[in-house]
């Protein structure tokens, strides 16, 4: 059979048809993907859809975000807070995190006014600031069974679109616990110091064995520097203020709570019930002990005094040659 011009022609023409008609099937078949995509999110993906991020599958989507939005707009209404105080909270993506804190704000905020209180606007800022935000994070997604079903590889753009789209995990956000203050009676003072004196004795004895075990391993070195030195003497100051303090505990418990000074403070203000005491004025002796600063031999010792839970962590403390230091746990 001879082949000639004509023949060739018409079968480059076919094979062009055909490929133009599967072109156009393939196109087809993408156009049907992506209004799947668009309007279900992507298979096989249900974290990632387009209905659980945006709320597009049903007519629900949109009352939803009338709802969301609403309740953003009295958050800031209600509680002076600002775009950029809320901007942490925004950009975690987490879309249950403004109902959430809305509701932990008016909770606080009603309870406040039944007790014919003014609300702290401050606690708002205070709860976001100390909120733990994690971040949007992305993802690879798999357009596999699509680009199967289209018989090629899906349009760059779109793949990107998408990706953008569904890649993207929204973060989280996870708000501390908040106790109501509930109002003070002043008369009832008194009692709560002296309650927490007491509960200074057990944590006084603690130290008190600390103190010795180092006063001796001191008076076993003969030939002492003069840092161990200072340091003998304060620890001898230290262990006669604490005798002094344990023993006279029922007759004058002011004595503990300033030998604790700030970390008496401490201690009561983070104690369950002490929250409440943020909000009245304190008397004289308390506002004295928020200036005391105790003796601490050594910056080492007054670490194994925060480790063993003698001093509150954050204390201020006072060194043998005066100098003040913050105190944190350590090895």
């Amino acid at each position: 059979m001879r082949i000639t011009s004509k023949g060739v022609l018409d079968f480059l023409e076919y094979n062009d048809k055909m490929r133009l008609l599967e072109k156009e099937r393939q196109d087809a078949k993408e156009a049907t993907a992506i209004s799947l995509i668009s309007k279900y999110g992507l298979l096989g993906d249900q974290d990632f859809t387009l209905a659980s991020t945006t709320g597009t599958k049903s007519g629900k989507s949109k009352s939803a975000n009338i709802s969301y939005n609403n309740t953003l707009v009295r958050l800031q209404k209600d509680f002076d807070l600002t775009n950029e105080i809320l901007a942490p909270i925004m950009a975690s993506g987490d879309k249950t995190a403004v109902p959430r804190l809305y509701e932990i704000l008016k909770t606080q905020k009603d309870k406040y006014e039944a007790d014919n209180r003014v609300f702290p606007k401050e606690l708002a800022k205070d709860i976001i600031e100390n909120a733990a935000i994690e971040l949007p994070s992305m993802r690879e997604v798999n357009f596999d069974v699509y680009e199967e079903y289209i018989g090629r590889e899906m349009d760059s753009l779109y793949k990107q679109i998408f990706t953008g789209q569904f890649g993207s995990k929204p973060g989280s956000v996870a708000f501390e616990n908040v106790t109501y203050a509930e109002p003070v009676d002043i008369n009832e003072i008194p009692k709560v110091l002296a309650t927490a004196a007491k509960s200074h004795a057990s944590l006084a004895q603690s130290e008190l064995g600390i103190l010795i075990k180092r006063q001796n391993e001191l008076q076993d070195i003969s030939n002492r520097t003069a840092e161990q030195q200072n340091e003998f003497i304060a620890l001898t100051e230290r262990v006669s203020d604490v005798k002094s303090a344990i023993e006279n505990l029922e007759e004058n418990p002011s004595q503990i709570i300033n030998l604790y000074g700030n970390s008496y403070i401490k201690k009561l203000l983070e104690s369950p019930g002490g929250e409440k005491y943020k909000t009245v004025p304190l008397p004289p002796l308390l506002t004295d002990a928020a200036n005391q600063y105790p003796l601490v031999a050594s910056e080492e010792l007054g670490k194994a005094l925060v480790n063993a839970g003698v001093l509150s962590e954050g204390t201020v403390a006072r060194l043998p040659t005066g100098e003040l230091i913050e105190l944190v746990r350590g090895q």
